[in-house]
This record gives C-alpha cells, structure tokens and sequence, in this order.
C-alpha cells in the first residue's frame, strides 16, 4: 500500500511539473512571465523591433506596447525563447520553428492559448489564425496586430475618441511616469479588455510596471522615434516636436459679422459656414449685411459731396443775380464775343463774329461797300451804317488780295 501510495504521488507532481512547464500561470489566472523572458543582449533588439514596427503604423509612444510584450511572454515570440511554453506552429520569424504558445485554457497538447509575443488567443491554435490570419505567426505581424487590437479597445473605452487617428493621438499623449493621469487609465484599460481581468489593481500595476521598466531599462531617448513632416490637424505629432496639432492655423470664411473662424480641436478641422446676413443696421459700425461695406446707405450719407462741376466749362450759367457776361451782338468782351481771324491784323479787328460781313450787307468787287437794307426794311443810322460798309468792304479788299 505504500508503494502504491509513494507512486501516485510522484505521477501527481509529475503531471503537476508537466502541466506548469506549458505555461506559469499566476493567481489571477493570466499568463505569468515574470519568471522566465528574454535576457540581456537580446532585449534591446526585440524593444528595438516594437518601437519601429509600432511607429510605422503610427503609434510613437512604443513603450506601451512593449509593456504589454513584457508582462504576456517577457518579450519572447519564439518557443526557443522561452522553453518553459509551449509550441505553436511553426513561423519564419523562429527560423521555422514554432512560435511561443500559451497553456492558460489546458494542457500543450490541446493546442489552446495566446501565439506570439502578444498572446493573441482565439480559442484554439486554427482558431486563432483563422480570426487574426496567419500573419501574426510572424514577429512583425504580431507586433502590427497588437497595434491594431489597442487601437479599437481604446476607441472602445475612451470617452470622445472614436477614429483610429484619435486613438493613436490618445496614446501617444501618454506621459510614462508613475501616477500619470492618463497613464493609470491605459493599464486599467488593458487589465480589462486586454487580459480580462476587469477591475484588479493588481493586474493593472502589473501592466503599469512592465511599461515603467521597458522605458527606463533603454532610455527615453531610444523611446523618441519621428519621421517629420508638415503638421496637419489628425491627431498626430507631424512635426516630431513633442505636441500634436500645433501651429495649424484657423480657417476664416464669410465677411462682415457673418465671418466666422474655426480651429483644429480634437484631430478634426470643423467645417466653416458663415453666419447669416441681417438688414443693415445703421450706426453700429458692423457690416450686418454681409456685403463688405459698414452703415451704408445710412443718413448720415446724404450730405456726401458729389462729383466737382468746372465753372469754366459750365456754359450759359452764371450768378442768379443775372451778373454774368452778356452775349450781345453789338457788344465787345474778352470771355464771349471777340473775333480774330487767323491772318487778320490787329487793327482789322471788328465786332462781328469772325469778322463776316453782316447777311444785308453787300460788298462790291472794288472793294467799295454799301449798306444796303433788304426790301422794306425801313432805313436808321444811315451815317452809321454808311461808315460801318466801308470798314468792311476794306477788310474784303484785302482778303482777296491775299
């Protein structure tokens, strides 16, 4: 009875060492690696690899990701890493050999449990490759689906972001630092949609403190990682100068008191519409109207001046005092009325337009001139008259000699 009772005892703590070389578990039921992970040289490549696959689908904050990494498989992907799991299928990041698996659900042999660095678990090994595909058998596939499985739990959890953009901002924006306001939110998180341990504290510090060590144990500067560009309103450092969506201008549109001005908030530029146009209101030096001028068409327009009129040129008109200069047929003046024929001398000066003879006036072909009244016109001023034809008929005298 002895021997019998000796040799049930050494196949149960044979089965016991069997079962817990598939996978360390801890009391909370997640996977512990706190036992057993890569060592030494080999980290700082492995961190190396998160840090630039991470970055390349946008998430440059990589030191939360390989916190993750630390606390599931202590940053080992392959089985050859960590011997104590157990195998997954074979991948080329392993050198075909197979990748390391988890053994939280049962014995290695059922082929249950997380693949990969990152422990993605669909049920079974075929479970699980045909959810997530076949792509996270390798390390930089594994990496890359972490990236987006962190993505979606947090547009999951996190109040006010619901793009992918926002998501990666969210987490980028997180300060690594013990007692971070945003930082203790993030390992909650993970502690509960990550592990499925909802609401421990101790799964959450564990998550908090793998992040704190993978920073530290390489340096902030190896975490700082940015390929920069023109920072445009997406949430994300474009820049690499530490701020997100910084320096992008407002965008203005609409003119008078419907100019409105909106600004990059949130990753997102709102869309500009201009306020609505009301009548004119006078007085209040704002363009109500939304046509680009103030209180027009307001009373105190009507005493504007109007264009100059040029008295010079304002023919006809003159003083209503009847002042101006008379235009009269007999009268000589400088402004109206004086004649000069262009090859008259100045002694042959008359007072009648440019110097034409009156029409009953006719001049004789030798020059002698005579007034002679038309038919019935009474005769008057005959002296006058008499002496006004020789004058002229002196100046046509000398104009046909020229």
């Amino acid at each position: 009875m002895t021997t019998v009772r000796t040799t049930l005892r050494r196949l149960s703590l044979a089965a016991l060492v069997a079962f817990a070389a598939c996978a360390p578990v801890g009391d909370d039921g997640a996977l512990d690696t706190a036992v057993e992970g890569l060592t030494g040289a080999a980290r700082r490549p492995r961190l190396q690899r998160i840090r630039d696959v991470a970055a390349a689908e946008g998430l440059t904050n990589g030191a939360l990701l390989a916190g993750i990494a630390q606390v599931e498989t202590g940053l080992s992907h392959c089985w050859s890493e960590a011997t104590w799991a157990c195998r997954g299928p074979n991948s080329t990041s392993c050198s075909g050999g197979p990748v390391i698996a988890g053994a939280s659900d049962g014995p290695c042999s059922a082929q249950q449990g997380g693949l990969g660095m990152f422990q993605f678990d669909g049920g079974t090994f075929s479970q699980t490759l045909a959810r997530d595909g076949r792509d996270i058998l390798t390390l930089d596939g594994n990496i890359r689906h972490a990236v987006d499985f962190v993505v979606a739990i947090v547009i999951r959890e996190v109040s006010g972001v619901s793009t992918r953009a926002q998501a990666l901002a969210w987490m980028n924006g997180i300060t690594i630092a013990r007692g971070n306001a945003r930082l203790d939110p993030w390992v909650a998180i993970l502690a509960c949609r990550y592990n499925g341990a909802c609401g421990s504290a101790a799964q959450a510090g564990r998550y908090r403190d793998a992040t704190l060590l993978v920073y530290s144990e390489v340096g902030a500067a190896f975490w700082r990682i940015c390929a920069p560009s023109r920072e445009v309103c997406n949430g994300v450092d474009d820049d690499c100068n530490g701020r997100v969506d910084d320096g992008i201008a407002p965008v203005s549109c609409g003119v008078g008191a419907c100019r409105r001005t909106v600004s990059c908030t949130g990753g997102r530029m709102a869309a500009c519409a201009p306020g609505r146009a009301i009548a004119e209101v006078c007085g209040n030096a704002v363009d109500d109207d939304c046509d680009g001028m103030t209180d027009e068409a307001c009373a105190g327009d009507a005493g504007a001046p109007t264009a100059d009129v040029d008295p010079a040129t304002d023919v006809g008109e003159g003083p209503a005092d009847g002042g101006g200069a008379a235009e009269d047929a007999g009268s000589v003046g400088e402004d109206v009325g004086a004649t000069e024929d262009a090859g008259v001398p100045d002694d042959a000066e008359t007072e009648h337009d440019g110097g034409a003879p009156p029409a009953d006036t006719v001049v004789p072909a030798d020059g002698m001139g005579c007034a002679v009244r038309a038919a019935g016109s009474p005769g008057r001023g005959g002296g006058a008259a008499l002496a006004a034809a020789f004058v002229l008929g002196a100046i046509a005298s000398r104009r046909r000699r020229r």
